[in-house]
């Protein structure tokens, strides 16, 4: 996404929780982005700057969702977290209102409760989902994760917002062979969600590389898990997509576990909770 260019169609509709734009007022990136991306990801690339709001970009995404012809869904993801730039959207809920725009948001900030009530207030009357990345039931000690982002740290942030009435779910991401693949963890998840009464769980089973993320990746494992070194040597090299070697018994565990607990995890079902015919349609002028 460049300077110029804020809002970006989705050409793939039936994934990306059904956004119809991504949008972008931020500069700079998430720092788990100079490691590694996931499948769940629009934006894979890492901008080395500092994250910040831009007024420009600003400005540029109030001229174009004023001028989109049809009603749809903007999407902001986790790179850069919305919330990581700006303590408060309320500027941008009130584009999107005026031109009768639904959102998906993607954060795991804290900042998001400055917003509960007009969240609350705009879901009332336009479609809005909420996503919240996790990537294992505890902290996970390799010093690319964020401290927390874990699921025993965001219960809270995501208790206060089922609370409140939002459609609120959890992308699961990403799974990193060795690291937090096991189904221990998984179950963990699952039954933590249940229990938040989170409406859904998206996971990201992919992992994402360039030649500048895994040569990163790679110095990290060296430092922090040599003993992992020889084993994606030997298994993945320098490829630049991996995905976990317990990979069908984590998918199988995962639909089973989901539907136990009666916690939606296909896309079309994730995304029929926000998003109907209705809200599709052309506006009719």
């Amino acid at each position: 996404m460049n300077n110029y260019r804020v809002i970006i169609p989705n050409k793939y509709k039936n994934k990306f929780f059904g956004v119809d734009f991504f949008a972008n007022v931020c500069n700079g990136s998430d720092s788990s982005f100079k490691y590694y991306a996931s499948s769940i990801d629009e934006l894979m690339i890492f901008q080395n700057e500092e994250v910040g709001f831009s007024a420009q970009k600003f400005e540029i995404f109030k001229y174009e969702v004023a001028n989109l012809e049809d009603k749809g869904i903007i999407g902001f993801f986790q790179n850069p977290d919305i919330y990581d730039c700006i303590d408060s959207i309320k500027i941008i809920l009130d584009e999107l209102s005026k031109n009768e725009l639904g959102l998906f948001i993607e954060s795991s900030s804290e900042n998001i409760l400055n917003d509960l009530e007009l969240l609350k207030d705009f879901s009332s009357k336009l479609p809005l989902l909420v996503a919240i990345p996790i990537s294992s039931y505890s902290e996970m000690s390799l010093s690319f994760f964020s401290k927390d982002r874990n699921l025993e740290a965001k219960s809270k942030l995501i208790h206060k917002l089922v609370d409140s009435g939002i459609n609120v779910g959890l992308i699961y991401k990403p799974l990193i062979p060795r690291i937090n693949d096991d189904l221990s963890d998984m179950e963990k998840i699952i039954n933590k969600a249940d229990t938040l009464n989170v409406k859904f769980i998206y996971p990201s089973f992919t992992l994402y590389f360039d030649s500048f993320k895994i040569k990163n990746f790679y110095d990290i494992i060296d430092k922090e898990k040599p003993e992992l070194k020889n084993y994606y040597f030997d298994n993945y090299g320098f490829k630049y997509s991996w995905e976990s070697q317990n990979l069908e018994q984590l998918k199988r565990f995962f639909v089973f576990a989901s539907k136990k607990s009666k916690i939606k995890f296909a896309m079309k079902d994730i995304i029929s909770l926000y998003k109907d015919e209705d809200f599709t349609q052309l506006k009719l002028f």
